[in-house]
């Protein structure tokens, strides 16, 4: 009898020790800070790529690690319009980890901007993947986030994966992707006038080349691929989740492109169209009177939280 009292304590004592541990664990986990972003040089086809890294803290990686590649759009850099850096923290304090890189011609490139053609920054993106692999054992599953042209690429990066041998990925995360049909998808370029767009695209195909109001020049290839691109189409073809935003005074895309990404998206299984929180939104997300207005941080703060937890359902 004696000795059943003496297990019994004993099994008692080692719950006691197992609780406290598991308690200390949560504590810690709370008070530990994500680690801080690193910038880091990524190995690539055509040289290396200018990219973050954000990792979630030790403790919050249990199992599988997930990614989410951040994908700004035409002319923009890693920042993401300013929205990357804030939505990069958040995500590392729910164990995902994130890298967000300079697509050729932007940022901190060393390439011109001809180079910015959807198959390179597919090829970065890739190329992104297998690095935070390699580098920092991130081996859950992958999401990508983009915003207008970084979201065309993400709709389309499933088809290209396929067709290029790439890694899959599991979600997207799209903020106001240019997701027209064909050249319809640069209407960017001049929403006024579409001739204009039509006439940009013409001079590239015959020259190699042609500047935009942009201040940038884009390359033959990249209009030839915006030709042959049908981001809806391969939306509907991958099935994958896919959580939708759109701004209310979207004023790069016509109301034909948004109602079609829309509908495409309503009718893809375990999929989210976030609209309400951005109405007083221009196509970067700020409020009417720029970054400094009120209602920015506000759609800030609500982009980062309908994205969150997309991610956190779908890669987790």
């Amino acid at each position: 009898m004696k000795q059943y009292k003496r297990r019994s304590a004993m099994r008692v004592l080692w719950l006691c020790i197992a609780v406290l541990a598991l308690c200390a664990a949560v504590a810690l986990g709370v008070l530990l800070p994500v680690p801080k972003s690193q910038d880091v040089q990524i190995p690539g086809a055509r040289g290396t790529v200018p990219a973050t890294v954000q990792m979630p803290s030790k403790l919050a990686r249990a199992g599988d690690v997930p990614l989410a590649v951040l994908c700004h759009g035409f002319t923009g850099n890693r920042g993401g319009d300013t929205h990357f850096e804030g939505l990069a923290a958040d995500l590392a304090e729910q164990g995902i980890a994130t890298v967000r890189m300079d697509f050729p011609g932007c940022g901190q490139s060393s390439e011109p901007y001809t180079a910015y053609t959807l198959a390179n920054m597919a090829a970065d993106v890739d190329a992104a993947i297998n690095y935070m692999q390699e580098e920092y054992g991130v081996d859950g599953k992958i999401a990508l986030v983009g915003h207008s042209m970084g979201g065309r690429l993400a709709s389309l990066f499933p088809q290209i994966s396929a067709r290029e041998g790439y890694d899959q990925v599991s979600a997207l995360v799209l903020w106001s992707p240019a997701n027209g049909t064909g050249l319809q998808g640069l209407e960017f370029l001049n929403i006024d006038d579409f001739s204009q767009v039509e006439a940009v695209a013409a001079e590239a195909l015959a020259n190699g080349q042609a500047g935009t109001k942009w201040g940038v020049e884009i390359s033959d290839v990249f209009v030839q691929e915006m030709q042959d691109s049908d981001p809806n189409a391969a939306l509907r073809e991958a099935g994958l989740p896919v959580l939708l935003t759109y701004a209310g005074h979207e004023t790069l895309f016509t109301e034909t492109t948004v109602s079609e990404t829309i509908a495409t998206v309503q009718s893809l299984p375990d999929s989210t169209v976030v609209l309400d929180p951005f109405t007083e939104g221009d196509h970067n997300y700020f409020g009417p009177a720029g970054k400094e207005d009120p209602a920015t941080p506000v759609m800030d703060a609500d982009l980062r939280a309908a994205t969150i937890s997309f991610l956190t359902e779908t890669l987790k």
